[in-house]
């Protein structure tokens, strides 16, 4: 699969992602899955979701090859693991279901600017 690292305008980097992600229906979440090496050689997908309000990350304990993120919509996420092999959907209820997942940090870039324009502002961003 694609892989690359998902930067926000707000300052969250994540590193690894799949450009197959998808936001709740009032921008609250990001859902992405995270590519990564098990055992140090089998690439392996986890699946992570972003609060941005209160600015927490949530990694599924949960592994595969494969995770596509179908819809997100009145707090229901449907997810397919595995679409390619044995196509399992999987519903999360969130917020209830985040119980579910691990927490972890992210990583907030410190010289983020906040508001509509400001990566199109940033002196960094000027020919």
């Amino acid at each position: 699969p694609t892989v690359g690292n998902l930067v926000l305008q707000s300052g969250l980097r994540l590193p690894m992602c799949s450009p197959a992600f998808i936001w709740s229906d009032d921008s609250r979440y990001l859902v992405v899955p995270q590519i990564f090496a098990r055992f140090g050689l089998l690439r392996r997908q986890r699946l992570l979701i972003i609060d941005l309000h209160k600015r927490t990350g949530h990694r599924s304990q949960e592994i595969a090859y494969y995770y596509q993120p179908e819809s997100f919509d009145n707090g229901v996420l449907t997810v397919t693991k595995e679409p390619f092999k044995t196509k399992v959907t999987i519903e999360y209820r969130i917020p209830s279901d985040l119980s579910r997942f691990a927490t972890f940090p992210l990583d907030w870039a410190h010289d983020a600017q906040q508001g509509p324009l400001a990566d199109a502002a940033s002196p960094r961003h000027s020919a």
